[in-house]
């Protein structure tokens, strides 16, 4: 077990380098302009793809985690949803680009073509990680990222290609040989699918909706907290803006989160065997001690970001206006209070009610939108950063008292 641990961690290596590598990569090579286009599409795609999909993805793995390997009825209802589930949100993406972003007939076939092959995808790894073909998973997700960077520099370089369609345009392409390569090497048995008949069922879907659709919510409103400022940027100050401030933010939280991941991935599996056996007092312990290595982990990142900004921000990503404290500082703080919050949701949705928690996250981001509408006119940029510490802050420090509280009652019974 922990051999394949070790293995998971170390293949999602790849995939998460070579995401920063094509967040620096497209900013230097297409500009603040291109990236905030492409920043607000892919916010798009992945909103819709969270409210018609995600439900049915954490389904997938909770369900056929516990099921025999031939299960061929359930595995094609499910894919059945994952097909609805895909026109609805090319549907609603098709829309959007029409009537918001007023894109032309390429934009449209290459952003709609990225959401509806993404669910795809996503049902295949869900497939996978139900099945604890966690290896195999990665190696599909680092095929993507590696494809994606193939696409982005053959463009760059064959086709003198500079526009945020590049980008789209990598990503449809790898996620066509990430399925490719899912025909070639799926194990005998794992994926039973019957294409040629219609498997509806509405009692088993109301049973997926009802499991899946609170987890999707709170996935939608983290998406939402990422997003929405930069939608409020670039109606208020532009395109430029709204590109500069996206890459930082995507730079720091994928940053933090790489750095992060590791211990996220083993305290949480850890929390939950303890939780599940007996144990609930010792939790708490393993909580404390998850947030003391994400400390140190901050402080690491912290420094070698301090040391490489210079060059980074002004010589490799060409946005010196970037280096600007106010707006970098609270950002990455941001990012390190994400992590803190997560690894606080984990241990606190085992024994809080969970609607509650959705509850704190929405009222998170209603806050951080109203900071954003407020604020924005008179100080730009900045206020988005210290909107976004704010508003990350209060959340983490909301879970940090119910864990508190919690861990409390626990000591006592």
């Amino acid at each position: 077990m922990k051999r394949e641990v070790l293995i998971y961690l170390l293949s999602r290596f790849i995939p998460a380098a070579v995401g920063l590598a094509v967040i620096v990569l497209a900013i230097r090579v297409l500009g603040p302009v291109e990236y905030g286009r492409y920043s607000l599409l892919l916010y798009t795609s992945l909103i819709a793809v969270t409210l018609s999909f995600h439900w049915v993805q954490v389904s997938i793995m909770k369900f056929m985690s516990g099921m025999h390997r031939e299960t061929s009825l359930v595995m094609s209802r499910f894919y059945d949803l994952t097909i609805l589930s895909a026109l609805t949100s090319t549907a609603l993406v098709v829309v959007a680009g029409l009537w918001y972003f007023d894109l032309g007939v390429t934009e449209l076939l290459l952003v709609g073509l990225f959401t509806f092959l993404n669910h795809f995808c996503l049902f295949h790894q869900a497939i996978l990680q139900a099945y604890h073909r966690n290896t195999r998973s990665a190696i599909l997700e680092g095929t993507n990222q590696v494809v994606i960077i193939a696409g982005l520099l053959a463009g760059l370089f064959l086709f003198r290609l500079n526009t945020y369609l590049l980008l789209f345009g990598a990503m449809v392409f790898s996620q066509i040989c990430v399925l490719i390569l899912r025909s070639l090497t799926r194990v005998k048995g794992l994926l039973t699918v019957d294409l040629k008949h219609i498997y509806w069922d509405s009692r088993f879907s109301g049973k997926v909706a009802e499991f899946g659709y609170g987890i999707a919510m709170w996935l939608l409103f983290s998406h939402l907290l990422m997003a929405g400022d930069r939608f409020l940027i670039m109606e208020r100050m532009g395109y430029h803006d709204a590109g500069l401030y996206s890459v930082l933010k995507d730079l720091l939280f994928k940053a933090v989160t790489f750095a992060s991941f590791p211990i996220y991935f083993s305290y949480q599996t850890k929390v939950a065997d303890v939780w599940n056996g007996k144990h609930k007092s010792e939790a708490w312990k393993v909580i404390k001690e998850a947030l003391s290595f994400e400390f140190l982990i901050f402080i690491i990142v912290f420094i070698i970001f301090m040391v490489i900004k210079p060059a980074l921000l002004k010589d490799i990503m060409r946005i010196p206006e970037a280096d600007y404290w106010p707006l970098y500082l609270p950002v990455l703080f941001s990012a390190f209070l994400w992590q803190i919050a997560l690894l606080l949701h984990r241990y606190l949705e085992l024994m809080f009610n969970k609607l509650a928690l959705l509850f704190a996250l929405v009222a998170t981001v209603i806050v951080n939108i109203l900071l954003n509408l407020i604020l924005i006119p008179r100080y730009g940029l900045m206020a988005s950063s210290v909107a976004l510490l704010l508003t990350t802050g209060c959340y983490s420090i909301f879970l940090v008292i119910m864990a508190l509280l919690k861990s409390r009652k626990i000591y006592a019974g």
